[in-house]
């Protein structure tokens, strides 16, 4: 018997165990099974990631082949970005804009994991508690369709992403069009009167359980990347966490796996070359006093890995009111989080964005079609260099 099906066994009972979870197209529709008592309540389109920005041919065919063929990326190239109006049928004639790109077809297998490093932007549920549900549905509605969130009921609300989804695909929108981030959280990262799994239980079967309420919280049958929240006290505990990781991926049940809140570069070095199935996703906070991982995002451009962003607009007021920045705002007529987040983009990188303004979603989603020179890339990655003190910033 498997990890994940013992941890089933341990979720639902020995008496309601079935094959769950089931087809995600069955799961989002709601025919999940009832919540067992243990269980508690609690984009963009494809965008060139470097600094030669969107335009690129090769990046608009990749579009094509995985998501709906040459006329949606002709579409998507011509139009400005748009709502999402229904289902994959309607992308190719309704100009959704470089997000159409994303929107239509089934994806390929092969590609599933891999395509949500070519989002621009995802959408982070951290903080959001019972708003949880309509902010990923207007986000999604918007054109985002990356989600990150975490099954750490302290901050996240795993299961109302859940319940986003299901709404989504009532909607039309399939689960294979939404890339599904999600995080396994150490005990210390836990609430402790609301930990979601057993805290007496081996640090193996942690992860096992962790991974199996996911799957329950989501409703789907697999996670598109599975992200270690922190790295645990030492490297041999945290391989043990990324072994069953690995596992997980072996069966079919995550695409591809990730860790957040390692600024340490020779422990994140460490990880990559110790894994069998190697990181393909660094999530750190991005701010002054980490330096802004200049090594790490060095490091992440050369190994092929998706350094994310978050607390990327609070953490830095002094970069938003620079005047390199506000300079390149007004040539754009844009604001200068559109700015901020441009440069991260176009500098290889995935920034997170959890706002809930309707209208802010839209402005983070309209960077897709903006353009820094070459110039207003090192002005502004000068920054880092001054505020970081830690080498210069990766541009």
């Amino acid at each position: 018997m498997g990890g994940i099906t013992r941890t089933l066994l341990w979720l639902s009972g020995p008496a309601t165990v079935t094959p769950w979870p089931v087809g995600a197209s069955a799961a989002l529709s709601g025919s999940r099974p009832a919540r067992p008592p243990h269980v508690g309540a609690g984009s963009g389109g494809i965008v060139v990631r470097s600094v030669g920005g969107l335009g690129n041919a090769s990046a608009w065919s990749r579009a094509a082949r995985w998501r709906g063929g040459p006329a949606v990326v002709a579409a998507a190239a011509a139009a400005s970005l748009g709502a999402l109006g229904g289902g994959r049928r309607n992308c190719s004639t309704q100009g959704r804009g470089p997000s159409a790109a994303m929107l239509c077809g089934g994806a390929d297998d092969r590609a599933a994991a891999s395509w949500g490093s070519e989002l621009p932007f995802l959408y982070g549920t951290a903080w959001k508690k019972e708003a949880t549900t309509d902010l990923v549905l207007q986000a999604v509605r918007a054109g985002f369709r990356g989600i990150d969130t975490a099954c750490q009921p302290k901050h996240y609300r795993e299961d109302l992403v859940g319940k986003a989804l299901a709404v989504l695909a009532r909607e039309g929108v399939e689960r294979d069009q939404l890339w599904l981030q999600t995080k396994f959280t150490p005990l210390r990262g836990q609430d402790p009167n609301d930990i979601p799994y057993d805290e007496n239980a081996p640090l193996r079967v942690q992860v096992e359980q962790s991974i199996a309420k996911s799957l329950y919280n989501l409703g789907t049958s697999r996670i598109d990347s599975l992200v270690l929240h922190s790295p645990l006290p030492t490297l041999e505990e945290t391989l043990e966490v990324w072994g069953v990781f690995e596992k997980a991926v072996d069966a079919g049940q995550v695409g591809q796996l990730g860790i957040s809140n390692c600024y340490d570069p020779p422990t994140f070095k460490a990880l990559y070359e110790k894994a069998r199935i190697k990181p393909k996703v660094l999530q750190n906070r991005f701010y002054k006093d980490s330096g802004y991982d200049v090594e790490l995002r060095a490091y992440c451009l050369e190994k092929g890995v998706t350094y994310q962003t978050f607390w990327t607009l609070n953490a830095n007021p002094h970069i938003l009111s620079a005047d390199p920045v506000v300079r390149v705002a007004s040539r754009l007529g844009a604001t200068q989080p559109q700015v901020l987040f441009r440069w991260l983009i176009q500098s290889g990188h995935q920034p997170l964005t959890g706002t809930k303004s309707p209208e802010h979603m839209k402005q983070d989603l309209q960077v897709v079609t903006m353009q820094l020179s070459t110039a207003e890339m090192s002005e502004i990655g000068g920054l880092f260099c001054e505020q970081g003190g830690n080498g210069c910033a990766v541009s």
